[in-house]
């Protein structure tokens, strides 16, 4: 169809006589549609003819813009004369040789014998293939032709879901990423403690992995393991180290002191044998982040009003320092002194007047 739509046009552009300019672009358009759909043809065989026609062309396009008509006419003219020969010089049997037929000339097929399949795979090469992905099954029984895969899969290849490494056919969670060494399913962990079952010595009791997930014990069951507890076998909080408090007690509105608070005589000064209940009363606090306490600084009714005011300040001052040096945020301690104000013994008495001289821990909230 192409080869007689093509000398239709070489009959057309042989017309003479004069023409308009609208003529003159029509057979100039046409001439540039011959030279393009036959450009490979006659570049093989009739690359001289092509040449001068293709230069005859452009000397008429250019003559035309120069408003020069009649040297275009014999431009457009000469370019009809090489478009001819180059165009049946093309056709010859001996420079476009193509034995099996399949549209491929000879000299660019590299299997001139064998027909080109044409199935979008390597078409341009001339040779027909059979089995595009050369996996051993031919094209017609491949279900999969431009993708290896193995006969038993009808060429396809065995698919990994996954992305574990198994190939589903081999997979038993085909879903789910696992090792090779388990089929391809993770691997479980009855416990839930991040510890697989295989590495687990205790696969139904969680426990960390640093015990090869077995849980630690705690043999007084106080919440704090017996490798941490420092009185494993005695009940006690966390905050103090698992040991049960010796010199305090907390309640709902106080950290009860088993012990007094010592001062040196007439001053704020705490005596080394109050260290260690001080140091539990911080540990408690610590224990109850959210604990507020307020120290109370008391005295017993002897001397001046006035001076036993100030001493029990100070010293509820100090024992907030010292509490603070012990790690307690700042903010949640304050400090009062009451003086003999709030008596809780018999001032008339040695004994009273000594329990009346006094620190205590009020809790404000916890």
């Amino acid at each position: 169809m192409t080869r007689n739509i093509s000398l239709a046009l070489v009959a057309m552009l042989f017309l003479s006589g004069c023409i308009t300019s609208k003529e003159l672009q029509k057979r100039t358009s046409a001439l540039e549609h011959l030279l393009s759909e036959n450009h490979e043809a006659m570049y093989i065989c009739t690359p001289v003819e092509l040449a001068r026609a293709t230069a005859y062309v452009d000397f008429s396009l250019n003559e035309s813009a120069l408003a020069r008509p009649m040297t275009a006419k014999q431009f457009v003219d000469k370019a009809a004369t090489a478009s001819k020969e180059a165009f049946v010089g093309s056709r010859d049997s001996w420079c476009m040789k193509d034995r099996d037929g399949d549209g491929i000339p000879d000299d660019v097929d590299q299997c001139p014998d064998e027909p080109e399949d044409f199935d979008g795979f390597a078409d341009e090469d001339g040779c027909p293939d059979p089995d595009n992905d050369q996996d051993g099954v031919p094209d017609g029984e491949d279900e999969c032709p431009n993708e290896p895969g193995p006969v038993r899969n009808k060429g396809c290849p065995i698919l990994d879901s996954d992305g574990d490494g198994v190939l589903d056919e081999d997979d038993q969670c085909p879903n789910e990423p696992g090792p090779v060494a388990n089929r391809g399913c993770p691997w479980p962990d009855r416990d839930g403690d991040g510890v697989l079952d295989k590495d687990d010595k205790c696969p139904d009791d969680p426990g960390p992995v640093e015990n090869r997930g077995c849980p630690y014990p705690d043999r007084d069951g106080d919440g704090v393991f017996d490798k941490d507890d420092k009185c494993p076998d005695e009940p006690g909080p966390p905050a103090n180290f698992g040991c049960p408090y010796k010199t305090i007690e907390i309640t709902e509105s106080q950290i009860v002191l088993h012990q007094r608070v010592f001062f040196q005589t007439n001053k704020a000064v705490i005596m080394p044998r109050s260290f260690a209940m001080l140091n539990e009363v911080a540990r408690a606090m610590t224990g109850h982040p959210k604990m507020i306490v307020r120290v109370e600084g008391h005295t017993d009714s002897r001397g001046r009003f006035n001076y036993n005011l100030k001493l029990s300040q100070a010293r509820a001052d100090s024992v907030r320092s010292y509490l603070i040096a012990q790690g307690v945020d700042p903010a949640r301690l304050t400090s009062v002194g009451y003086g003999p104000e709030r008596p809780i013994d018999d001032n008339a008495t040695s004994a009273g007047r000594a329990n009346n001289r006094r620190v205590e821990f009020h809790i404000v909230s916890q």
